[in-house]
């Protein structure tokens, strides 16, 4: 399952259950993952790069514990 696009607390996220990144002072940074699901927007790809334009890319170590489905 690819990752989520979303906005949480005016921020770019990316987000799945169980694992979230939020892009806050130019850096992503691993952030609550209940606190985006339940309190973020989601967005499509589209939109994000809309609102945010184009961003470093996700850190390796980013949803790599998730199995592919």
């Amino acid at each position: 399952m690819e990752p989520k696009y979303g906005e949480w607390e005016d921020l770019p996220v990316r987000w799945l259950p169980g694992e979230a990144w939020a892009f806050i002072d130019g850096a992503w940074k691993r952030v609550d993952s209940s606190d985006v699901g339940n309190n973020g927007a989601e967005l499509d790809k589209s939109s994000f790069e809309a609102a945010f334009g184009r961003l470093i890319a996700l850190p390796a170590i980013a949803f790599q514990d998730r199995p592919e489905r």
